[in-house]
């Protein structure tokens, strides 16, 4: 156990401890089809070329470029055809002097061609046809390797894998990817007087709402979570704990993080043996938030206050389980806007204050929300300004940093012309 406990210190200081302390996980293969989102463990590359063989872009003619060099409308120049291409196909024909194969899109360039004139620049006549327009070396014809070739570098490690990288991957001979593992998240909620989603409502108690929207938050990333309640006694705590390292990569516990005679959480995580990391963090709301170190898997204990809970989950916690999971970039957008009135901080505390947002020509309006964070306004907010400890107020009109945990504001309308 832990004897030289972290207590109250700043939220960026809690940030970088919390980063410092969780890695990703091993990693795993996974086909390309199934690994979009996820974040690439290893350097892929290329395993074949892409295209294979020098082809061709257009339906026409492969031609020796020297044999039309004069042509035009008015002087047609005349050539053999003496087969057909189509993609796919393996030939033995060769073009010579005076000659053309007639070729398909995709199809491989035969020997001694070194263009291919398009169809719509000839005319035909039985087994001649007649060239109305030149068509230099290399005219309409991909080169082997042009858009992959062997060994080369498709996706770095830590690289997120995009929908548009599968085509390329799978053009490279490539079906399987590795990817970092993604954790599996217990989630815990304590407290005689809590209920899960389904359960039958009982007067006096209070369905678990905390652990709904961080489920909810996982479920975006893609994460496998685990459900339990515990009730208000150390042993209960400690069951539900123990039962969940046995099952999971991190544990997120909502409520018994405080000083009540039934913030029993913190005490039971000590008699288990976690190294605690941080407890108690100059940051509000969330001042309640502690991690920490069992069996090799982190452990967050957030307070049980619907706005200090959420505020802990985004700011410190969300962000660890997606490093966990390969990923370095911030879960959020980090934009600018410019405050319609004036905010106070605090010397020695970092503060975080929910705004609602608007546009006008000048850019992105800020409004700060003048009621005490609840649960409803909560839901309805899109941005939230930080206030640094240090800063006790920025006055209206000054353009700041806020993140927005809602993107589809940003998002441009889908087109006329996509919709049905």
């Amino acid at each position: 156990m832990n004897t030289n406990k972290p207590r109250d210190i700043g939220f960026e200081r809690a940030l970088a401890l919390t980063m410092e302390n969780v890695h990703p996980l091993d990693d795993q293969i996974l086909r390309v089809d199934e690994a979009v989102g996820w974040v690439v463990s290893r350097p892929v590359y290329g395993r074949v070329d892409s295209p294979s063989v020098n082809a061709s872009l257009k339906d026409g003619y492969a031609v020796f470029s020297g044999d039309i060099a004069e042509a035009a409308p008015e002087n047609p120049v005349s050539l053999s055809v003496t087969g057909v291409i189509g993609a796919g196909d393996r030939s033995d024909f060769r073009v010579t002097p005076g000659t053309a194969v007639r070729i398909l899109s995709g199809a491989r360039i035969p020997e001694g061609a070194d263009a291919v004139l398009a169809e719509e620049f000839t005319r035909i006549d039985d087994d001649i046809i007649f060239a109305l327009a030149a068509a230099g070396p290399g005219r309409n014809i991909l080169e082997k390797g042009t858009d992959v070739r062997i060994g080369e570098l498709l996706v770095s490690a830590g690289q997120v894998l995009l929908p548009q990288l599968v085509g390329l991957l799978v053009a490279g001979g490539i079906y399987e990817v590795p990817v970092y593992r993604r954790p599996r998240v217990g989630l815990l909620a304590t407290g005689s007087e809590i209920l899960l989603p389904g359960d039958d409502f009982v007067e006096g108690k209070l369905y678990a709402s905390n652990m709904a929207l961080q489920h909810a938050w996982l479920l975006s990333g893609g994460f496998d979570v685990v459900l339990k309640i515990a009730g208000d006694s150390e042993s209960d705590i400690s069951d539900a704990i123990e039962s969940l390292m046995g099952e999971v990569d991190v544990v997120i516990t909502s409520g018994g993080a405080w000083k009540s005679d039934r913030d029993l959480v913190v005490k039971v995580l000590d008699s288990l043996g976690w190294e605690m990391i941080f407890h108690r963090v100059r940051m509000g709301p969330g001042k309640a938030v502690g991690m920490g170190i069992l069996s090799d898997r982190p452990v967050f204990c957030l307070p049980g206050g619907p706005a200090s809970n959420e505020t802990a989950f985004i700011m410190l916690v969300f962000p660890a389980v997606l490093k966990m999971a390969g990923y370095h970039h911030c879960p959020y957008l980090n934009l600018h806007g410019r405050l319609d009135r004036t905010v106070y901080g605090q010397l020695d505390w970092t503060q975080f204050i929910q705004c609602d947002l608007a546009a006008d020509a000048g850019g992105i309006l800020l409004y700060p929300r003048k009621i005490k964070s609840r649960m409803a306004a909560m839901a309805k907010t899109p941005a939230v300004v930080i206030i640094p400890e240090g800063i006790e107020r920025i006055a209206e009109g000054t353009v700041v940093p806020f993140i927005c945990v809602d993107p589809h504001l940003f998002a441009f309308p889908i087109p006329t012309t996509f919709r049905s």
